[in-house]
């Protein structure tokens, strides 16, 4: 056996196992459209079964002789074919892809007519095909740019020997039975390095794949538990604005109450206490009309803190929350030294002694913080003032959501089963023997609702009352 036919048998073993990989990719990269795959095993399919023709000697392997027009015809067809698929493989696209393809189909076709009329030898006809060779390495070239680091550097040195292995074969100045190894070299390297860029660019596509496939698991997460705080906070909108609700109706037939009674009293015995006054005057009596009108200035003072009751609650209600940084200790300094002013003095007898513990700095409306303390504190006065020590303790407790601060007091208490009821307008669990209309805590609840927090009472009669409500962050 020569040397060509051994050369040429190894080229089809090797070209074998190149188009049987590449079928194999193809396979496995049909969903990403891998065309050049296809094309390039079909090529290396066809130049198998030349080479092999070559190796058993089918066809005169001499470069002077006359081509066989079978081995001819595969090796055209093979070369347009792999020039297809390496124009798929480094990406170009549209006019310039069907311009390469057209112009090879030409010139190959031309080729094949010289050679089959027997114009060409076989040694004319690897000269005719050296300028494909160039094409491919312009194709590579390009593939270099776009992949640096994918093995195409070698292919373009691989494919620059065909022409000097050519062009020396057919001068003489090297055997032409070594031919067959100027064909061996760059396909079988194109080959391996075609196969091996596949497998790497269907793994990294593979990892695309899979990053993106997580990416929109991440954000569908994302989503779902966005949409199940935006329908826990509903929820909560909604329940707090149906307390709200049940509380201004709540609160209307309060002030209905309120004001048919509370209010239309006081009213009524200020038109008789003046009509009195009148005659008083009338009948020159004026000490009289004096003490008259002494009661008549009470009821019209009482109808007033009435009034600004119940403008309070309104407010409280309809108020917009302006949150920044406030120091609670320094506040509630501020509305202790303001409940002394006003009827708690710690230089009276029964006046309570009151105990500030450590206050944390939290994020609220500082003005209406200041109205649920003075509400709280001055209730804490109020109703501590029936014992023989009264005591006062204003302090803090951590929790998860903020800080929750208690006003305690040692004074009358009240029952458990009735710690809701206290935060209803107008109602006055101890009916008339302590001053005031049943709003304070209507409106410490409606603030602490506002700062989205939750109130509360613990209590025992005869023992005292502990409010809670806590400030969470905004």
């Amino acid at each position: 056996m020569s040397i060509a036919s051994v050369l040429y048998a190894t080229g089809a073993l090797m070209q074998g196992w190149v188009a049987l990989m590449l079928a194999f990719v193809w396979h496995a990269l049909r969903p990403s459209a891998a065309r050049w795959a296809l094309w390039l095993a079909a090529a290396f399919a066809l130049n198998t079964v030349r080479t092999a023709l070559l190796a058993t000697g089918v066809g005169d392997v001499a470069l002077r002789a006359r081509a066989s027009p079978v081995t001819s015809g595969l090796a055209v067809a093979a070369i347009w074919m792999m020039t297809v698929a390496l124009v798929d493989y480094v990406g170009l696209r549209g006019r310039t892809a069907r311009l390469i393809e057209t112009a090879a189909a030409v010139a190959l076709a031309c080729v094949a007519a010289l050679t089959f009329t027997g114009w060409l030898s076989r040694g004319g006809a690897i000269l005719c095909v050296v300028p494909f060779f160039g094409i491919w390495v312009a194709l590579f070239v390009h593939a270099l740019r776009r992949e640096p680091h994918g093995g195409h550097g070698a292919v373009i040195a691989a494919l620059l020997t065909f022409p000097l292995f050519a062009i020396a074969a057919n001068t003489g100045a090297i055997p032409g039975s070594l031919q067959p190894a100027a064909e061996l070299f760059p396909l079988v390297g194109i080959g391996l390095t075609v196969l091996t860029a596949g497998l790497i660019r269907a793994h990294r596509q593979a990892q695309h794949e899979t990053q993106a496939t997580a990416e929109a698991l991440a954000a569908r997460e994302q989503a779902q538990a966005a949409l199940r705080t935006a329908n826990e906070t509903l929820e909560q909108r909604v329940a707090a604005r149906t307390r709200e609700l049940r509380e201004t109706i709540e609160g209307l037939e309060s002030f209905n109450r309120s004001v048919s009674h509370d209010l239309r009293g006081p009213l009524g015995g200020i038109a008789g206490v003046a009509q009195l006054a009148r005659e008083h005057v009338n009948s020159g009596n004026p000490a009289q009309a004096e003490r008259m009108l002494d009661a008549i200035a009470r009821q019209a003072e009482q109808s007033v803190r009435l009034v600004a009751a119940l403008l309070a609650l309104a407010r409280a209600g309809d108020a917009q929350l302006q949150r920044t940084r406030v120091d609670s200790a320094a506040l509630v300094k501020e509305v202790v030294g303001a409940v002394h002013q006003h009827g708690c003095a710690p230089d009276r007898a029964d006046a309570p002694d009151i105990v500030v513990g450590q206050l944390p700095i939290v994020d609220a409306d500082p003005e209406l913080l200041r109205q649920a303390f003075a509400n709280l504190i001055g209730n804490a006065c109020k109703f501590a003032s029936a014992t023989d020590r009264p005591r006062i303790e204003i302090g803090h407790a951590a929790t998860d959501r903020g800080p929750a601060f208690y006003v305690r007091d040692n004074g009358i208490g009240f029952a458990a089963a009735d710690a809701e009821r206290l935060f209803k307008p107008f109602e006055r669990l101890h009916g008339k023997r302590f001053d005031g209309f049943g709003v304070g805590l209507s409106i410490v609840r409606r603030i602490v609702d506002h700062h989205g927090g939750q109130i509360w009472a613990e209590g025992v009669p005869g023992r005292g009352a502990t409010f809670w409500f806590t400030v969470p962050p905004a």
